[in-house]
């Protein structure tokens, strides 16, 4: 008799449950390599394990149903569905150093996908039917509250839930999918339309442009007489010089994690209107029009280049030189704004996260 696991519980009692042990019936190393993505790619790792499958998926949407109709009674799309993977997943897919090996690895707890927003809909049919056509380990499921969420947020953003892991005994861990739609609004609004007609090229993620926006975007305020809890927790390389600001406030940038997968791209990609370099035409176009999102991130880059310190906990002093260089050198193409805020010039009505 087959064991069950409760991957999750409503507060009425309703539980969301998996067969053990998990199945898989797909090599997700034999699909990355149909997709055309670099073998670098650390698979011993769940969540890229989890999107090789994904991606897969979505690029065989028209024809699941031919391929899976135990799993997909109907179509799914009569295109493939432009699934794109931002954040620290699309990080590892485009630099080598941020992989198992590399300098800048780090732990990712989940990935995620942004889609044209008329794409929607079909890729939530498509990732609830996952289990059924690749196996339970690629299970994906809603609760109550995500198809709330899901309404609210009006075809504009979803939530489901995913799979991210197995221990060692077994038993999957569950984390939070995040589905974006047409641009990535956080603290400031990215919008990445042009990487889903180059999805193939920028190898099924956002493009390294938009991922130095997305990662250089996030900026907030903290009291200055708190300072030493920053020092305290180690924290003070995000303290960003603008003077400007509200006397009592001092402005944090990026965290470490953004600041380390940023580090990955420009270690891994020279500047450049080359083949997987970054383009300073794409981020001057970005920019001019956001004079807001320009400030945030060339405040962020700046101060990453300036932390030759900081960035020498992972990386010797010559790739430190090279990355410093290369952000410096793309910071001369892009705009300055010559406006100053003394109180936040970004999206406050986002979560914060904590100094710890």
């Amino acid at each position: 008799m087959r064991k069950k696991c409760v991957l999750y519980q409503e507060v009425d009692g309703t539980p969301y449950e998996v067969d053990l042990p998990l199945t898989s019936n797909v090599d997700p190393d034999e699909l990355r390599e149909k997709i055309g993505l670099p073998s670098y790619i650390d698979l011993n790792y769940f969540p890229l394990k989890s999107a090789m499958v994904t991606l897969w998926a979505t690029i065989n949407a028209p024809k699941l149903h031919e391929l899976y109709p135990e799993a997909f009674e109907k179509k799914i799309s009569d295109n493939p569905i432009r699934a794109l993977l931002f954040g620290g997943a699309a990080v590892k897919i485009l630099c080598k150093s941020a992989n198992a090996g590399g300098p800048l690895a780090r732990h990712i707890k989940d990935i995620d996908f942004i889609i044209p927003k008329k794409q929607g809909m079909s890729f939530c049919k498509l990732l609830l039917n996952m289990d059924k056509a690749f196996g339970t380990q690629f299970k994906y499921f809603r609760t109550k509250g995500d198809v709330l969420f899901n309404a609210m947020r009006q075809g504009q953003r979803y939530r489901i839930r995913t799979i991210n892991g197995i221990t060692e005994e077994g038993f999957p861990t569950v984390a939070v999918l995040d589905i974006f739609c047409d641009y990535i609004d956080l603290r400031h609004r990215i919008e990445v339309k042009d990487s889903f007609e180059n999805c193939r090229e920028n190898l099924c993620t956002i493009g390294l442009e938009n991922l130095i926006l997305s990662k250089s975007q996030f900026i907030m305020d903290y009291p200055k007489s708190e300072t030493h809890v920053l020092k305290e927790h180690k924290q003070e390389f995000r303290i960003l010089p603008y003077e400007h600001y509200a006397l009592d406030k001092i402005v944090l940038g990026m965290e470490e994690k953004d600041a380390r997968d940023v580090c990955a791209i420009f270690l891994d990609h020279p500047v450049g209107e080359g083949k997987d370099e970054i383009s300073p035409n794409k981020m001057k176009k970005a920019l001019e029009k956001d004079r807001k999102l320009a400030l945030t991130v060339t405040l962020n880059l700046q101060n990453l280049a300036n932390r030759t310190e900081f960035m020498e906990k992972w990386l010797k002093k010559s790739d430190v030189t090279t990355i410093s260089n290369r952000i410096n050198e793309l910071l001369k193409y892009l705009p300055k704004v010559d406006k100053k805020w003394d109180k936040p010039w970004w999206n406050t009505a986002v979560e914060t996260p904590m100094i710890e």
